[in-house]
């Protein structure tokens, strides 16, 4: 059963893309004409769809994560299993990574490819009930296929990046000596990267909340997820925190609550929506 909150999620996800896509056609148009626009989308696509086909590999690699057999833990199998069953999804493979903040991600590029990787501090922090709820949470993403929509946003976002970053060269380059037109190239190259960048994150704050909500149903209750999304708010923003490597923090979206947790002027760009707003969206879906 597909919840109010999940459809509004699909349609806003798709009216983000949409307004995406028509801002990199018009400014493809305005900076490089249709070839232009066209070799950006090209190099872009060839980049992400790249990033799409080997992302599991990547993902876990940098997070050194190793599978979980099932004769080392049949507990987490047996729940895994029953919850895939739930969300009508193949089993994924199942990871754990030694990271002492308690978290989980989701990966792969398809449910039929779907891997879900939890932290030891999840394991060793949460309930059985909260484990549940997160794990709900992630199955709900490879369902959504979110990693699919990520890739095309990324590609999308990568092409007015790369076309931006063109018309700034060519007006420097190119022989246009009128500081107009390099004022105007200058503002392409920081205004459109900068839309791209406030619609990938409104993007993945969306499929966040259709995630929460799908999990409500996946998981038949709502305790153990917003018990499980407030220890782990905390924890991410507390003394274990620093044992989290920076360097990997260009995949804070992956996970269920971004482990490098922002504070200031920077939450405004987090990739998660916030923690209380998350709990309404939990509270008003239907089981």
């Amino acid at each position: 059963m597909v919840t109010t909150q999940g459809l509004r999620a699909n349609g806003k996800i798709f009216l983000l893309i949409s307004v995406l896509t028509g801002v990199f056609l018009g400014a493809g148009y305005l900076l490089g004409g249709t070839g232009g626009m066209i070799i950006g989308l090209l190099i872009a696509g060839v980049m992400n769809i790249a990033s799409y086909w080997f992302s599991d590999r990547i993902v876990l690699k940098m997070y050194g994560a190793e599978e979980i057999k099932e004769e080392e833990n049949p507990e987490i199998h047996q729940m895994v299993e029953k919850l895939a069953s739930n969300a009508g999804i193949p089993k994924p493979r199942i990871y754990r990574s030694s990271m002492q903040v308690p978290n989980a991600f989701a990966t792969g590029r398809n449910p039929e490819k779907g891997v879900v990787c939890v932290t030891d501090g999840l394991m060793n922090s949460l309930n059985q009930e909260e484990i549940e709820g997160v794990i709900a949470h992630e199955l709900a993403h490879i369902r959504n296929r979110d990693t699919l929509i990520n890739t095309a946003v990324a590609t999308v976002a990568g092409a007015l990046g790369f076309l931006a970053e063109m018309a700034f060269w060519g007006a420097m380059f190119g022989g246009r000596e009128e500081d107009g037109e390099m004022i105007s190239a200058l503002a392409l190259m920081i205004i459109t990267p900068l839309i791209a960048t406030v619609i990938r994150l409104a993007v993945s704050r969306s499929m966040e909340y259709r995630a929460d909500a799908h999990a409500v149903q996946i998981h038949g209750q709502k305790q153990g997820l917003s018990s499980a999304l407030k220890k782990i708010n905390r924890a991410s923003s507390g003394p274990q925190r620093r044992h989290v490597n920076r360097s990997q923090e260009a995949a804070a979206n992956l996970f269920i609550e971004n482990p490098f947790s922002s504070h200031g002027i920077t939450k405004w760009f987090s990739t998660h929506p916030a923690l209380h707003d998350r709990l309404k969206n939990i509270e008003k879906t239907e089981l």
